[in-house]
């Protein structure tokens, strides 16, 4: 009962009263579903209907490309419909048209005549219209008419006869931020395979993404230096430049991002190489060696050929040790900030950057006195920060002063946590665009970073969606209501409620409510031992662990439900599902320690005729029903459930890191079973019964 009246609740919140027209409820709104919204927007009457045969003309000079954009919508409507493509077709009545403005004029005229006008100055701008008869697309470039392809997408929906409607509307539209990129982190553990990558680039093109840079230290293939790869963990060059290729008829531009100057511990690390740390087995490129250049130098030149792009990110954040070594005197006679911009003049200058724009994370900002127009002409400052702040005038405005323009750098989820913490994610994102715009920024980095090595990305949409909303909608401040009200829709087709949405949220909302993020590390805690007695403490302590526990539950349950509503990136769900799933075993395991402790103390006063010498029985020493048992099975299913949806995502590399942690846990439930068994006979202190974490109350 407690389950049902949550989902009702939460349907109610979301969804509102049903409809029993065949227009999805979230397409039945003024305000439509669709990420990121359109700058431009009217919504009309009487839906286009299609009918179970749809023609596509295409009237542009550019066959090859607006074919390819017409096949991603095709891709979505293959079952029961009939596709006509006609190339270099003619101005039709029905039907979908892709033109390109000016070349039909017909075309522009029936545009004009609807009020529409097209943004010539935008290259990613388009047209859209659709009215009783037809839908028509025009833009100035193959870049606009795969994006008004896209928001296409997000407005056709299957009537209960099978029948292939579109949602009538006017749309003129164009992005607020030339770039809109995300990275994605290849160095900490992670490293997506080949098909992965390829579904990542697919998907972040529906949404209007067209940047992804690879965050590298060591990964990609040197056949200079083959010392500093590793074995499992290196992305050959072949890979490197097919990826690029893969990602260009998407109109995404693959950015390499390799640090030169910090992280670079597998380099300096290396027996041939340690002459260039800072300090040795360090993690910092030394600027006082010569040579430093030289290996920066051949090894860039291995990378950038492989990649398209006129940008080239060369890191350089976080150079702890700079001064402290190799550059001590050096630093000492210029100072650290102006080796600091030496080094980016000297890198800027390499052969292997020739006519690249290159971009480095920019944090020196954040230093009061620094004179930023040392930095050099061809270089972008990316300005980062992935705390939920309430202003970023403090990295953002001295570049601004400076006359600096900058690429801003919020997370869209970053360290390691069970689940991500969008509470702040999405305010950190918000507000860093926000400022960002106000500031005259040139786009998005949105950032994800795998710290503990073990993050699984197919959680990361949610953030990265809005994201994309922020860097592409005009709104200086992007709503978040509208965007989640939307969310279910435009990235499951699930038309009638919004149970992803409302799960996300509510699982986002345990770090809230816990005071206090709940990392990695939290899920592979034993109360047991002496490592998990101060988490087991905190929970509860909290008061809120039993609360915690059953709203996990719910947006297990609710992920699950979805499951069956879902039309579009259904691979995505195990991933929320498994992070519910894993957020609930935090406070399982906590729930199920302090309740073995009461049992336990009830079994120590029993005198031999109660209850509680039963229930002990079984609570504790029983081999599968007992408590113990429970969180062994229970982190067996992890693991399981963790190594499956890896191998979806990921190389095997690393993974037995994780694995790790999991075995961990294993032996040590094994432990804790004998350590029970043996104080069971002899009614030991419960300290004795591995349970040296407080007595929790009744």
């Amino acid at each position: 009962m407690k389950r049902i009246l949550f989902i009702i609740f939460i349907l109610a919140v979301y969804a509102g009263t049903p409809s029993k027209a065949q227009t999805p409820n979230a397409l039945r709104a003024n305000a439509l579903p669709l990420i990121p919204y359109p700058n431009h927007v009217v919504v009309g009457t009487g839906d286009l209907n299609c009918g179970k045969k749809v023609s596509v003309n295409l009237l542009s000079d550019s066959i090859a490309d607006d074919a390819f954009a017409v096949s991603t919508l095709v891709d979505n409507y293959t079952k029961d419909i009939s596709w006509s493509i006609k190339k270099k077709g003619h101005f039709a009545k029905q039907g979908i048209i892709i033109a390109r403005i000016g070349k039909n004029r017909n075309i522009d005229k029936a545009l004009r005549n609807a009020g529409l006008t097209l943004d010539t100055n935008n290259p990613e701008s388009y047209i859209l219209l659709i009215d009783k008869n037809r839908v028509i697309i025009e833009a100035k470039t193959g870049a606009g008419v795969f994006y008004g392809i896209q928001t296409l997408r997000q407005l056709g929906y299957r009537n209960e006869d099978g029948t292939l409607s579109y949602r009538n509307v006017k749309i003129a539209d164009a992005p607020a931020l030339r770039y809109r990129w995300i990275q994605d982190d290849w160095s900490r553990g992670p490293i997506p395979n080949l098909e992965f990558v390829k579904q990542q680039i697919r998907t972040l093109a529906e949404y209007k993404i067209n940047g992804y840079c690879i965050y590298g230290e060591t990964i990609f293939q040197s056949h200079k230096y083959p010392g500093i790869n590793l074995y499992g963990g290196t992305v050959s060059q072949e890979e490197q430049k097919e990826i690029a290729d893969y990602a260009q008829k998407y109109h995404i531009d693959v950015i390499p991002q390799q640090e030169c100057l910090g992280h670079m511990h597998y380099a300096v690390r290396d027996g041939l190489l340690s002459y260039l740390g800072e300090r040795r087995n360090g993690q910092v490129l030394s600027p006082a060696v010569e040579d430093t250049y030289n290996f920066l130098q051949n090894y860039l030149n291995e990378i950038v050929p492989q990649f398209h792009s006129n940008f080239v990110h060369i890191g350089c954040d976080e150079a702890f040790e700079l001064g402290l070594g190799k550059s001590a005197e050096l630093v000492k006679q210029e100072g650290v900030d102006n080796v600091f911009f030496n080094h980016l003049r000297r890198v800027s200058q390499l052969p292997a950057l020739k006519d690249k724009k290159l971009l480095f994370w920019g944090e020196i900002s954040e230093k009061p006195g620094v004179d930023l127009t040392k930095i050099p002409h061809n270089m972008i400052p990316v300005v980062w920060d992935y705390l939920p702040r309430s202003s970023y005038d403090y990295s953002m405005g001295p570049y601004d002063k400076a006359g600096i323009r900058t690429i801003v750098a919020p997370g869209t989820f970053w360290g390691g946590r069970v689940f991500p913490a969008y509470d702040a994610h999405l305010v950190n994102i918000r507000s860093m665009l926000r400022d960002g715009k106000k500031y005259h920024t040139l786009g998005m980095l949105n950032a994800t970073w795998d710290d503990m090595g073990e993050d699984l990305f197919n959680m990361g949409w949610y953030g990265i969606l809005y994201g994309a909303c922020c860097a592409w909608e005009d709104e200086l401040d992007t709503p978040f209501e509208p965007f989640k009200k939307a969310f279910d829709w435009a990235f499951y087709r699930n038309g009638n409620d919004h149970l992803f949405s409302a799960g996300i949220d509510s699982l986002s909302s345990v770090h809230t409510s816990m005071g206090s993020d709940i990392f990695c590390d939290w899920a592979y805690t034993v109360p047991f031992d002496d490592n998990g007695v101060s988490q087991q403490n905190i929970i509860q302590k909290s008061g809120k662990m039993e609360m915690l526990h059953t709203r996990c539950s719910e947006a297990f349950l609710l992920f699950t439900e979805g499951r069956d509503e879902a039309h579009l990136h259904q691979s995505t769900i195990e991933a929320l599902r498994f992070g519910a799933r894993r957020m609930n075993f935090v406070f399982a395991k906590a729930e199920m320690a302090a309740d073995l402790s009461r049992r336990y103390d009830d079994f120590c006063r029993d005198d031999d005729k109660g209850r509680p010498v039963n229930t002990a029985i079984y609570d504790m020493v029983m081999p599968y029903a007992s408590k113990i048992g429970s969180l062994r099975d229970l982190t067996k299913e992890l693991k399981t459930w963790h190594h499956d949806l890896w191998m979806q995502e990921n190389r095997p590399f690393h993974w037995d890191v994780v694995a790790a942690r999991y075995d961990y846990m294993l032996q040590s439930w094994n432990k804790e079973d004998a350590l029970l068994r043996d104080a069971f006979g002899s009614k030991a202190p419960r300290e004795k019964a591995g349970m040296k974490y407080d007595r929790p109350t009744p």
